[in-house]
């Protein structure tokens, strides 16, 4: 009997884990932090003016679509955060990602220290597909 207890709790205990990673997951999922300074196929900042080691946050405005035939939240915004003064005045250029790696859409605009809002991509983009963002601040 008290070998069947003891499974219980280990699954019990596994579960709630389980549970509990999946909750930081989607609660995350409003801000990724991007950092890096090389070209690749995940979630990273091509910058040679951002220090390596300071992240570049991303935040996501939404906007409830309350369309008939998908209702839902669409991204209304696109906000760099933590820019380096350095990249003043240069190009920027973020995709939103799928699942797939495919882009849903492009938001531009010009860096400034400290936070830059890239505005809406120019088609709808369900808040629920995005899953990376690939930056890139240019010259």
């Amino acid at each position: 009997m008290a070998r069947k207890t003891s499974n219980r709790r280990k699954t019990a205990a596994v579960s709630l884990a389980v549970l509990g990673v999946a909750g930081l997951a989607l609660a995350s999922a409003a801000t990724l932090n991007l950092e890096g300074g090389t070209l690749a196929a995940n979630t990273v900042v091509v910058a040679s003016c951002q220090p390596t080691g300071t992240p570049i946050t991303v935040g996501f405005d939404n906007s409830f679509a309350a369309s008939a035939s998908s209702p839902g939240y669409n991204v209304s915004g696109v906000t760099l955060n933590d820019v380096d003064a350095a990249c003043d005045g240069k190009a920027v250029k973020a995709d939103l990602i799928d699942a797939s790696g495919a882009s849903l859409g492009q938001v531009t605009g010009v860096a400034s220290a400290g936070a830059v809002n890239l505005g809406a991509p120019s088609a709808s983009v369900a808040a629920t597909a995005v899953e990376k963002v690939s930056v890139v601040i240019s010259d």
